[in-house]
């Protein structure tokens, strides 16, 4: 098929990179010149594992451009603009312009939402693009992406058009995953509950290490493997650290709450696991005062600013923030991270010389080179905000780590 991509970040790239590689031509509008310039000669505004070679892979079946009359013969457009969250609430803007723009589409062609956006909203873009309009909310993890959208645990495809929704369950037949066929509400809920009830496991296992933190010989860490042994609970996303961040959860959660709000209701438990994690970066950097003492003018090392492994995105990144509360602190601060940059610190080429620069040291984010260095951390003081040490080598006169009780 012919297929139109508006919007090139996270979601339309890899959307735009796996659909060529399935034989489809793929047009991506994007309005930021400077990135479509940038596509167009091989350098990617994203690091995603594998998603250079797939793009390289494909070129003659992918083209990046400003124009919308480049995608004017499409039998399928994919939105998939930026949906932020100013001031807790959710901004449709970009949605709406994309909509507007696309009734230069065929009249049989079909719009497919993917687009994180509140209920109602493909309702509303149906209206403004007078087309036929499929929600098809994106459920990838940023450093996994490829292979999310290759083998997702699920395909929600909701539409009130019948043969609008068969169009795109036979575009994404080729995953082999189970395919629910739904309302556009429902699918437009789902992918809220699906942000926000991972948010909360998250959320609640931290607060379970705060409590553990208060216990001598009680480590958050141990709780969380055996719980999520039960296969009520599932071990996925108790993960205990610094929190959650990044491009999705942060947004999404108080666009739910405002959504919820506005419908009349609230809810409760989003607002409560919010709340939990706003706190995260601060206790980590009162520990590292319980073993410093004052930070004003103290060196200190913080390893990684990316939200996560395997990318270089530092949108809401819980690193970021430590950062930004260490400065606070009077503290002097370098990082170091694999991928990711801040203009905030100064970042160092190496986790060796970030290390033997400062007294104190936070692991901030996960990568997998900061696993095994615990040798490299000798007297130095240590918070481990992400579980990545192995506690039984490290002095305890010197290290905290979340959720271990000392």
């Amino acid at each position: 098929m012919k297929i139109g991509i508006v919007g090139l970040g996270y979601v339309g790239l890899v959307t735009a990179a796996v659909l060529a590689d399935q034989g489809h031509y793929v047009a991506g509008v994007d309005i930021d010149e400077n990135k479509v310039k940038g596509l167009n000669c091989n350098r990617l505004p994203i690091y995603e594992p594998g998603l250079d070679e797939l793009i390289a892979k494909n070129r003659d079946r992918l083209h990046f451009t400003n124009r919308y009359d480049e995608v004017s013969e499409v039998e399928l457009a994919f939105i998939t603009v930026s949906t932020p969250t100013i001031n807790g609430r959710i901004n449709l803007d970009y949605v709406f312009l994309a909509a507007k723009s696309l009734r230069i589409i065929p009249k049989d062609s079909v719009i497919v939402v993917k687009s994180t956006v509140v209920p109602g909203t493909s309702r509303k873009v149906r209206e403004i693009s007078e087309r036929e309009v499929v929600s098809n909310p994106e459920f990838l993890k940023e450093g996994s992406a490829i292979q999310d959208t290759l083998k997702p645990d699920r395909i929600v495809i909701g539409s009130e058009s019948k043969e609008a929704g068969d169009l795109v369950e036979e575009l994404w037949r080729f995953t082999g995953s189970p395919i629910f066929r739904t309302t556009l509400e429902e699918a437009e809920m789902i992918k809220y509950a699906a942000n926000s009830f991972l948010a909360l496991k998250i959320s609640f296992i931290n607060e379970i290490a705060n409590l553990c933190e208060k216990l001598p010989g009680c480590d958050a860490k141990v709780v969380a493997k055996v719980i999520g042994m039960d296969k009520r609970i599932s071990p996925y996303f108790l993960d205990l650290g610094l929190g959650w961040g990044g491009s999705c959860f942060p947004k999404d959660t108080q666009a739910f709450v405002s959504f919820a709000k506005d419908m009349g209701e609230r809810l409760r438990t989003v607002e409560a696991a919010i709340e939990v994690n706003s706190e995260r970066a601060v206790r980590a950097v009162n520990l590292l005062k319980g073993l410093m003492g004052s930070l004003m003018g103290r060196r200190v090392c913080v390893l990684g600013v990316a939200f996560k492994p395997n990318t270089d995105d530092t949108r809401e990144s819980m690193a970021i923030k430590v950062i930004k509360k260490l400065l606070e602190e009077g503290a002097v601060v370098m990082a170091y991270d694999p991928k990711a940059r801040t203009d905030l610190v100064n970042m160092l080429p190496s986790k060796e010389e970030c290390i033997r620069e400062a007294e104190g040291v936070v692991v901030a984010t996960e990568w997998g080179e900061f696993y095994g260095i615990e040798d490299l951390l000798k007297n130095k003081y240590v918070v481990d905000g992400r579980r990545v040490l192995r506690k039984e080598l490290m002095d305890g006169r010197y290290f905290r780590a979340i959720g271990l009780g000392y």
